[in-house]
């Protein structure tokens, strides 16, 4: 959901207020460097980032659709396919092929054991529609989503391919899951903490930020 960052703003400074016993939030407002608004809006897509990141997948908001092309390792609709991700791309939120039984929700990456197995020339230790891998690789172009793997044949298609993109201010807005903005703001805080050498406080502020998460 799409929020004004000026609310987003108010909320973080609220919980800063309500929770810092020190004079720093008053300290930096007339140091006339880096008032705490803009130290706010400094922090927040990270925030908003990290909080998304690690969040449980039934919090996130539904995302955006990928996969306008496929390429194909070697006939259309059979064995691996190759999707170019967004530039914008942060999180898998969901991938299906139409000939896959179920969608798959997490993915491995080429570091991973399992990724060196979908080479294996056997193609029983490979993905395949009934228990289908996805994994994100850096490819020339940038992230590349690999999938394994397809037996359908040229009728097959993307059933569902969502992601998550990275929230980012634009026109004084921020795109954050509905379900998880009081935990961006709670985290948000605890950095504007950090910075401001309150490590107990911004401790305390993780804490509630991860307990806001169910």
């Amino acid at each position: 959901m799409e929020y004004e960052v000026s609310d987003i703003k108010r909320e973080v400074r609220a919980i800063l207020d309500e929770n810092m016993n020190s004079s720093a939030i008053t300290s930096l407002g007339e140091s006339g460097t880096l008032s705490i608004d803009q130290l706010i809006e400094s922090k927040l897509e990270d925030g908003a980032r990290s909080v998304e990141l690690e969040a449980p997948l039934y919090l996130l908001d539904t995302g955006k659709a990928f996969g306008d092309s496929i390429a194909w390792e070697s006939h259309v609709g059979i064995g691996r396919g190759v999707i170019t991700l967004p530039d914008d791309f942060m999180r898998l939120i969901s991938f299906q092929m139409s000939d896959w039984r179920r969608s798959v929700t997490s993915v491995i990456y080429e570091t991973d054991a399992l990724y060196q197995a979908q080479q294996s020339r056997f193609a029983g230790v490979r993905g395949c529609p009934q228990k289908p891998v996805v994994a994100i690789v850096q490819t020339p172009v940038g992230l590349s989503l690999e999938f394994y793997s397809c037996s359908g044949g040229a009728g097959v298609g993307i059933k569902k391919a969502r992601y998550l993109p990275y929230p980012k201010i634009e026109a004084g807005k921020i795109h954050i899951c509905e379900k998880l903005k009081r935990s961006v703001e709670y985290y948000t805080a605890a950095l504007v903490a950090m910075t401001l050498g309150d490590m107990e406080l911004s401790e305390n502020l993780n804490k509630i930020s991860k307990s806001l998460q169910v």
